[in-house]
């Protein structure tokens, strides 16, 4: 996505990006009665614009930092996740949580060469407002979405972050002629398919069940499945630093993983 952003600007990546993931979602739903529920289309247009907001300082600070320091400032998130629940959610923060939301920093931290100067802090500082933002939205959309239907609620979210990119589009003609490029064809497709539609689509269904702390940790486990497909796609030879933080990320998630099946065993015997 880096590499686009040389070509094209954060806002004409994020408004087609977006507005093609809608595009695709609008026949899976065009006959849905849920559609124009009131409920379904403010909320969905609320959690757009938390979701807006996050991605924008992502990919606007991605073009002022490096990608690693992007994926680990963003994971920050998985922290910030435990005590954004308490303030919006008033869910109590259990240590276990907390233990595995810390181990897993640790990991993504060991993964990524991690270097803070003068030249990145501009781009670190947006990445860490896309961390809170995003948190935000993780903890919005538990909030209400398993009293919504998870198609429509998923595409008033696409759809907004798509209109609300078009006020950030450039007016200078000439940088339209980037969309030409096949890596930015590339990447509006892959990740209107991929990062938005299917991910968003998955993750807010995902969140009618798993708890706001549990899911963060769990996507934390992104870079390591990254590293595992470089490994058999790109023959690539993994540090190990980042072998070791791996295996920490994967220690968090299994903490976690068995911590909330016995929550779920114990509330069941009750």
């Amino acid at each position: 996505m880096k590499i686009s952003l040389y070509y094209i600007t954060p806002g004409m990546l994020l408004a087609f990006r977006f507005l093609l993931s809608a595009a695709l979602v609008l026949p899976l739903i065009f006959k849905n009665k849920n559609i124009k529920e009131r409920h379904n289309v403010v909320y969905g247009i609320t959690a757009g614009v938390l979701l807006f907001i996050a991605y924008y300082f992502q990919t606007v600070g991605l073009k002022y930092t490096t990608s690693s320091q992007s994926g680990l400032i963003t994971g920050l998130y998985v922290v910030l996740l435990p005590l954004i629940s308490f303030l919006f959610l008033k869910m109590r923060i259990k240590k276990i949580d907390v233990l595995s939301a810390i181990m897993g920093l640790i990991g993504l931290i060991m993964m990524s060469s991690f270097n803070f100067s003068g030249k990145y802090a501009f781009g670190d500082f947006l990445t860490f407002l896309c961390a809170i933002f995003y948190a935000i939205q993780t903890v919005y959309v538990y909030k209400y979405t398993k009293y919504l239907d998870t198609m429509v609620f998923s595409f008033y979210q696409l759809l907004m972050v798509g209109i609300l990119s078009l006020f950030f589009m450039p007016l200078n003609i000439r940088i339209y002629s980037g969309l030409k490029v096949p890596v930015v064809i590339f990447t509006i497709v892959f990740t209107a398919l991929f990062a938005s539609l299917f991910a968003i689509i998955i993750n807010t269904r995902a969140l009618r069940y798993v708890e706001p702390t549990a899911a963060g940790i769990i996507y934390v486990g992104e870079p390591v499945f990254a590293v595992i497909s470089s490994i058999f796609i790109l023959n690539e030879i993994p540090t190990y630093y980042i072998i070791a933080g791996g295996l920490i990320i994967v220690i968090s998630m299994f903490i976690e993983t068995i911590n909330k099946y016995y929550e779920g065993k114990n509330s069941y015997a009750i």
